[in-house]
């Protein structure tokens, strides 16, 4: 994480309070039993990755993988937790598909991350039009986080 490598004392010093304003965001978003909380802790620190890349400069590497299977499986979990408190029944062994299905997608997270770490590595391509790709790569994915977690209000 960029923030171990920060080479100056102001990135640093914001880069760990904005995480822990991520993790009061999400003991807050599981406290207070919010599910539509769960996406901000993760916005946070994913927003403070790229930025912490950005101001040191800082080549994007194979961590970024783990970040996002991180990432993945943090929410996952954060919103079984919450589901866990509602008072319905479950099957025999379901927590134990659930805890696959949790395993399965932090590796195939990491896959595809790492897969397209390795293709931006090999192409090399740069620009504007690759930069606004990223981004608009990144606000789909933060899309689909806030469309997961508000179904999930829907249901509940």
């Amino acid at each position: 994480m960029p923030l171990a490598r920060a080479e100056e004392d102001i990135v640093l010093e914001a880069g760990l309070r904005v995480a822990v304003l991520a993790l009061l965001a999400l003991v807050a978003a599981l406290v207070l039993e919010w599910p539509s909380l769960v996406p901000v802790p993760l916005v946070l620190l994913g927003g403070l990755y790229g930025v912490q890349l950005a101001v040191d400069d800082a080549s994007l590497d194979s961590g970024a993988a783990l970040f996002a299977a991180g990432a993945l499986v943090t929410a996952e979990l954060a919103y079984w937790s919450l589901e866990e408190r509602e008072r319905v029944q479950a099957e025999p062994g379901d927590g134990f598909r659930r805890l696959a299905f949790a395993a399965l997608l932090a590796i195939g997270a990491l896959v595809v991350a790492g897969l397209m770490l390795a293709l931006v590595d090999r192409v090399g391509a740069g620009g504007l039009a690759v930069d606004l790709v990223g981004a608009a790569a990144a606000a789909a994915a933060l899309i689909a986080v806030v469309w997961a977690a508000r179904s999930r209000d829907a249901r509940t």
